[in-house]
């Protein structure tokens, strides 16, 4: 197998059908790990298929956890974390090989990352690499697993690369920081992707996530 697409999800059973129906046009050496947190709409009623992994949880744990036992099951040479509020664009069924061939290269790839100011406040999203707090954005983001590897926190519950201390928000950004404390490269690679944007978390309550979150992650990172 040489690449596996980990994509957490809870409900929004429209954007994940159709996501599923353009990932059905990649090679037959890719697998899809749906890893479902809880979900009660149309998404429950997802089996396992060739090359297609359903794993669900009771509840949600959150991006972090699930992306991690997605992880867990991967079978691929290199994974690929992408969100469910996805579309690519027409024809495009070799989208996902300057992903590959770029992580092959020991870097963290993906097509857009984003900037915090020096108080770690949003900046902006951004298509290129950037002096300063750069993290590479966790909708679309891709590695082998053995530089994945090394970024698994050892407190973690579910061995995979994001730390799971932040439910949701964060979590990339977190997982970018600690990219770049062990010198791994990021690479920025355009893909024919248009990603939507927040359509699961704004179904919680949001204000109080990513004040929670980003208390967590100023914690951890001020004076580093």
């Amino acid at each position: 197998m040489k690449l596996s697409i980990v994509i957490p999800v809870f409900n929004n059973w429209n954007f994940t059908k159709s996501t599923l129906n353009d990932l059905t046009k990649l090679p037959k050496d890719h697998e899809i790990i749906i890893v479902d947190n809880g979900s009660v709409d149309e998404t429950s009623h997802l089996v396992s298929s060739d090359n297609l992994v359903i794993h669900r949880f009771d509840k949600n744990m959150g991006f972090g956890a699930a992306s991690n036992r997605g992880y867990e099951l991967a079978r691929g040479e290199f994974v690929l974390f992408l969100n469910n509020d996805i579309r690519v664009l027409a024809d495009h069924s070799g989208w996902t090989q300057p992903l590959i061939h770029g992580a092959s290269k020991g870097a963290i790839v993906g097509p857009t990352g984003g900037l915090l100011d020096k108080y770690f406040n949003f900046v902006h999203e951004t298509t290129k690499i950037e002096p300063g707090n750069f993290y590479m954005s966790g909708w679309c983001l891709c590695g082998s697993k053995e530089v994945f590897d090394k970024l698994i926190p050892e407190d973690n519950k579910i061995k995979g690369p994001f730390s799971e201390e932040f439910f949701v928000y964060f979590e990339d950004t977190d997982l970018g920081f600690r990219i770049r404390e062990l010198q791994i490269p990021f690479k920025i690679i355009p893909v024919p992707v248009v990603h939507f944007g927040k359509m699961t978390s704004r179904r919680l309550n949001v204000s109080e996530l990513f004040l929670n979150s980003k208390k967590t992650f100023v914690n951890k990172w001020a004076g580093r």
